[in-house]
Order: structure tokens, then sequence, then C-alpha cells
């Protein structure tokens, strides 16, 4: 219980009233109690900063022109703060199905479960989901979009903190989904919840074209000596078709004797055509005057309604299009436990993941198939497997990168196999080989690459220089995992070699090594890719002048740790990290 306000000192009774002064105002938005005990996670990176290392064991690769996916086990806080550095910008979709906070054991703070008696239950959850939704939205590319499964439990408190953090400007729409074919009632005052919610933001909604999909193919049933064509109304039945909302586009259509077309009061007409009523209102076309003018030719009058004939070109796309609807009925839960079950061979592994379908939709909403797709609550790996069923069914170049823990979630052993080693990894091996963990038979398989990252940390120094000499060496799969060069090349003590198809990418440890260093780099780099060379540092200053002006290589130089230094110092507040 909290002391009486008798009970404090005056400096104490002056904060007080400050505190409350800083509260009210906020006159209209999210509040939340700010002064709980903060999470030992974001607490650790005051000591500590985190990294990434490679478990090569488990790397798959083999397919060639195909991205490398990653998975990163570890406490989403940390493997953000890295993805901050290494995806800055760079995430087209995001995805992600958050604990729902029910108070039934599904939402962990600080190593306990919250329950639903818990004081702050809300506070802790909108902290928590404060703190990882700012470092995802910095992730966001210009046309990125974020898509947030809810329930009623968070999902109002969850909208506001998105319009604070992402704008109201940006909200696309929050979809209603059914996740199960009936629910039982408690009480006599109850109603059957059968679904949960999908809120979707973008990045910049005002310059976002969202992909439609393909809901049949146009069909030409008319024709007249100019070809084949189809027709559709030239009133503009829509939200604001009204000769109120555009009164310039409202106007009678004459036709002549001769069957010409005008707008122009003639002395004779054989008919005269007006916009029909349209929300009890009168009507509008959805041409100008001028274009009348300049098109009529491709109008046709019929039954006292005038129609814009289509023609068939050749060459020209012939599927008709249309947006996603906003209202989910299709993915219930039942569907993704039992994929699920198919693709491990085994049941009762993981609650409630979220069906393919679902994903799948969610991913498809972009139109770009090289997207990279981030799920950073990644659970069973449903993400995963969407991303690379829907590169296979369109051909797309998607590139997946998942985060999860390793806690326990159904008969998932917590320690040695947790989510991430008894789930996650599995079901991804198992869609990309086709073979289950007992070995036998799933799939024929997808091709496709994958390394596996957990989150580790570098102790600080005494001093800031400590920090960058501690952190050169622990930072080299972060600025693979930024270059997306995952191919070695070359070791030594002084330097690490990486490539992939497009880039070299040398990472010096020795700054004074650089120039000796670089007849290395000539000798190794036999494709003469252009060079990303990452050269140690103690300051921002890479120190260029060391490489060989007569290099014929291409090539720019960035200063490490210094440049993943400044991007923690944004994210943990302090002047020195």
């Amino acid at each position: 219980m909290g002391r009486r306000l008798e009970e404090y000192t005056h400096e104490e009774l002056i904060e007080y009233i400050k505190e409350l002064k800083k509260q009210t105002r906020r006159r209209y938005g999210l509040v939340w109690e700010e002064k709980i005990k903060p999470e030992k996670v974001v607490e650790e990176c005051e000591t500590k900063l985190p990294v990434v290392k490679e478990v090569e064991e488990r790397a798959l690769g083999g397919a060639e022109d195909e991205p490398t996916n990653i998975i990163i086990e570890g406490d989403n806080y940390h493997a953000l703060s890295v993805l901050n550095y290494t995806h800055a910008g760079k995430i087209d979709v995001i995805y992600i199905d958050p604990p729902y906070n029910t108070g039934n054991k599904d939402f962990i703070y600080n190593d306990c479960y919250v329950d639903k008696e818990d004081t702050f239950r809300h506070s802790k959850w909108l902290s928590f989901m404060d703190k990882r939704l700012r470092l995802a939205k910095t992730l966001l590319s210009e046309n990125g979009i974020i898509l947030i499964s809810i329930d009623d439990n968070e999902q109002a408190e969850l909208k506001l903190l998105c319009e604070s953090l992402f704008g109201a400007e940006n909200f696309i729409g929050c979809a209603p989904r059914k996740t199960r074919g009936s629910a039982t009632t408690k009480g006599t005052a109850e109603l059957q919840t059968l679904g949960d919610y999908l809120l979707i933001y973008a990045k910049h909604k005002s310059g976002l074209t969202l992909q439609k999909k393909i809901v049949g193919e146009k069909k030409y049933p008319y024709s007249d000596d100019r070809g084949d064509y189809y027709t559709v109304p030239l009133q503009d039945n829509g939200p604001h078709g009204t000769r109120e909302a555009r009164p310039n586009l409202w106007y009678p259509i004459y036709v002549l004797d001769d069957g010409e077309l005008t707008y122009k009061e003639p002395e004779r007409f054989k008919e005269k055509v007006l916009p029909q009523q349209h929300q009890n209102k009168e009507g509008r076309w959805m041409w100008s005057k001028k274009k009348f003018d300049t098109d009529k030719k491709d109008l046709l009058i019929k039954d006292g309604r005038a129609f814009i004939k289509h023609y068939y070109k050749e060459g020209e796309d012939q599927n008709i299009y249309q947006y996603e609807k906003l209202w989910l009925d299709e993915f219930q839960n039942a569907k993704g436990t039992k994929v699920l079950n198919e693709v491990l061979g085994e049941k009762g592994l993981f609650n409630n993941p979220k069906p393919v379908e679902l994903i799948n939709y969610c991913i498809g909403l972009s139109r770009n198939k090289s997207a990279v797709v981030l799920d950073f609550f990644a659970g069973s790996g449903t993400t995963g497997q969407a991303v690379m069923e829907l590169n296979k069914q369109d051909g797309g170049h998607r590139q997946f990168i998942l985060v999860t823990n390793n806690e326990a979630k159904g008969k998932a052993d917590a320690g040695a196999e947790g989510i991430a080693e008894k789930v996650t990894y599995p079901r991804i091996k198992t869609v990309i080989t086709g073979i289950r963990p007992d070995g036998t038979k799933y799939s024929d398989g997808i091709p496709a690459n994958l390394r596996y990252f957990k989150t580790d940390f570098v102790e600080k120094g005494k001093t800031t220089d400590d920090t960058r000499e501690a952190l050169i060496t622990e930072c080299s799969d972060m600025i693979r995992i930024r270059e997306n060069a995952f191919e070695h090349v070359a070791s030594a003590p002084e330097y690490r070699f990486y490539k992939n198809d497009k880039v070299f990418v040398p990472i010096i440890f020795d700054q004074f090594a650089i120039a000796e260093t670089w007849e290395k780099v000539e000798e190794f780099n036999t494709d003469k890719l252009p060079v990303h060379c990452y050269n140690f540092s103690y300051n921002r200053h890479a120190n260029e002048e060391e490489i060989p002006e007569d290099t014929r290589l291409e090539w720019t130089a960035c200063s490490i740790p210094e440049t993943v230094l400044e991007v923690y110092k944004k994210i943990f507040r302090k002047k020195e990290v």
C-alpha cells in the first residue's frame, strides 16, 4: 500500500505535484504508470551492450540467387537494438503477435507472469510494448507497414499507443479476425467472443500503395468496328458521387439525330441523359467536360444510361484486381495448429500458432516481392514458413528475420530446448529441407538460405575507449547482417573478410594496418566487387587516407565501432555508452 500524503516530506510533495502537472498537460491520449519497476532486459543495457553471434552449425544454404533469412534467438529488446544498426529503414513488412495480456500466464514481465489481479497489469504491458514499437518504427522503410495481432484485452490501449508512435494519419485499419467456429459464454451478460484484431499502420500512408489481389479476368462481351469491349457506368457511384460534392461533373448528355453526343443543349436532339439519383441526391459523372470532348467516342448510351467502352488492347494486363477486405473470416487458429503439427510431426509443441494464410495476407499487402519481413515475436515461426511459401507461389525473393526467445511453450522445455530450438528452428529447417526432425518426409522442400544467431553482450569498459576495444571484434556478425554478406573469405588477427555476390566486406581491427591489409583485399577480391570496408577507429573518422590511392577497386569506408555506439546512444539515452 502506498504512503499517505501526510507522510511525504516537503521535497517529496513538490516532486509529486510536478509529476501531477506533467500528467495533466496530456489532455488527450494514452497515459500509464511509468514508474513501475523497469524491465531487467532494459536495465542490462546500462552496463553492457547487445551484440549477436552466429551459431554456425545451424546454417542452411545452397539456394542460389535467393536472399539469406535470419533467426535471432534472444530477448527481442536486445535483438531490435542490434537491428537498429543493421536494418534501420530497411524493413518493408513487420508482423507481430505479442502477448495478449489475458492474465492467464501469457505475458511475462521481469521473469514473472502478470495476472489479472496485478494493479499495474496494463502499465507493464504498455511499457513493454512501447519500448519495442519505438525500436521497430526506426526499422520501417518509407513504404513499410506494421501489422499487429491483438484481442480485446489490450486492443484499445494498443491503438492509442500506435496513434502516438506512428500517427493517426498513418492508420490503415483494424481488421477483425474470426479465430474459431464457436465459443461458450460464462455469464448471462456476455456474448460469444470468436475473434481478435489485426491493427495496421504505415510508415507514411500518404505515399503508400497497397497490393491488390486478382479476383478474375477481363471479359469482352461486346464488339463493334473498333474491336471487342466491355462497359462500365460513366456515373460515379462512390461515396462522393453526388452533384453537391463535385458540381462541375454534373451536366446533361444530349444524343443528336446522327448519334453524336454533346453536353451543349442543341435545337433538336433524340435523347437527353442525366446522372441518376445517388444517396437520395442528384448524381454526377466521372468525366469532366474536357475529357468528354476528348473521349466521347468511347461512350455508349443505352436504356437512358451512359457507359464507358473499354476496348481490348494487345499486351494489356487482363487481370481484374480488388483491394483486400478489412475483415478476416478465413484464417482460424485451428489451421495454424494443424499445419504446425504436420510440419514437425508432433502435437502440442506450441499453443495457438497463427495460420500461415493470415501471414500471407499480411505480407501480400506489400507490393514488393523482394520485401524484408520482420517478426520479433516469432514464436513457432509461422512468418518464416509464410515467406518461403509465398516466394515459391509467386516467384518472389522476400527475406525474413525472425526473433524469438527460448522460453517454454507447450511441450517445449525451457533451457536447452525451448521455443527457438524445439519449435522455431526445426520448423524452418523442415520447410527448407522437407525432412522432419524425426527423419520422415514432410515435403519436397523449398530452396532457401538461413543463418542462426544468438544475442550476447559486451561489458562496458571503465572508459569509452575500453568499450570500443571490447566491442570491435564482437560486432563482426552485426556487420555481416548489415551487409548481407555471409560467405567467409579469409581471417587473420587483424582482419576478417566476407562477401556476397554484390559486395566485398573487409573488417579491419587494427587501425595501423589498413594499408597493409588492403593488399590482402586486392588479393582475395578476385571478382573485383565493390568494397564496403569497416575500419577500427576511436572516433567517427574511418582512416580513409590509409587506403592506397592507386587501388583500382571501388570502395567506401566506415568507422567501427563508433557507428554502432552512436545507434546505441540514441536507444539507451545515455551520453556515454
